[in-house]
């Protein structure tokens, strides 16, 4: 019997050092591991730029508290201010209905009808080196200073046409100032670093935005394990996690 399990041993020895094993390591990578940049096809540059784990999604989700009243803030209607009829279920925007004398009273909504409002949003660390070398969009000169995070999908207004010699108003300056102040990256057992800078889009990135994260004062490593965007904004709530570990790139954290 001794015989046969030293011999299992051996073979299964042999096995995990063998150049089959090896070979299908390296056939299990990712292939920004196993190809060279150049040879990336046009689906696997989409895939890295829409899901990878250098750009992951998550749900910009409005948060209510029970029994509160809707406060001012960003409308369902897709308009800022005013009531909120999501929030609200049932009631209408100035108010409760009055029933005729005689009419049965309508039931009282439920204030949490169990579907939150939410947005599906992607989250994408446009200095890295892999979505750079997939074609990512061009960042501002200054991102060697900092980290850059791209979100597409946040509940944001399409700018209007402006009229001829009139400069339109950002219908989302409120909003995008709420989004600054409120995002931060976080790792556990150390400073959040605070968004330093938001830049918008134009045309059709119009609703996009840059969040630039400060690289100087605590640099990100892989011995933190785990980054989170935090972003809370008028009644939102945005996090998304990032394991570090797979956000590795010729043996090298690239963020």
């Amino acid at each position: 019997m001794k015989i046969v399990i030293q011999t299992r041993r051996q073979w299964l020895r042999a096995v995990t050092l063998g150049p089959a094993c090896l070979a299908l390591r390296a056939a299990g990578k990712e292939f920004w591991e196993s190809k060279d940049p150049a040879d990336w096809t046009a689906e696997e540059k989409q895939l890295l730029l829409g899901q990878s784990p250098w750009a992951r999604e998550g749900f910009a989700r409005m948060e209510v508290e029970k029994n509160r009243r809707a406060t001012p803030g960003y409308g369902s209607n897709g308009k800022p201010g005013g009531d909120m009829p999501d929030v609200r279920p049932g009631v209408p925007p100035g108010g409760a209905r009055s029933v005729p004398i005689g009419q049965e009273i309508p039931r009282v909504p439920n204030p949490d009808p169990g579907h939150p409002v939410q947005f599906r949003v992607l989250a994408r660390w446009e200095t890295a080196k892999p979505v750079r070398l997939a074609g990512g969009p061009e960042v501002p000169e200054m991102s060697g200073q900092f980290y850059v995070i791209r979100l597409r999908g946040l509940p944001l207004m399409p700018p209007p046409k402006p009229r001829t010699g009139e400069t339109a108003s950002n219908p989302n300056e409120g909003i995008l100032q709420a989004i600054k102040e409120g995002s931060r990256l976080e790792r556990k057992d150390k400073p959040a670093i605070p968004c330093a800078h938001l830049f918008t889009g134009s045309g059709d990135t119009a609703t996009e935005v840059l969040l630039f994260f400060s690289r100087a004062a605590d640099p990100i490593t892989a011995a933190d394990k785990i980054v989170t965007l935090e972003s809370r904004f008028a009644p939102f709530h945005l996090s998304v996690k990032f394991p570090l570990k797979d956000m590795m790139y010729k043996g090298n954290l690239t963020l």
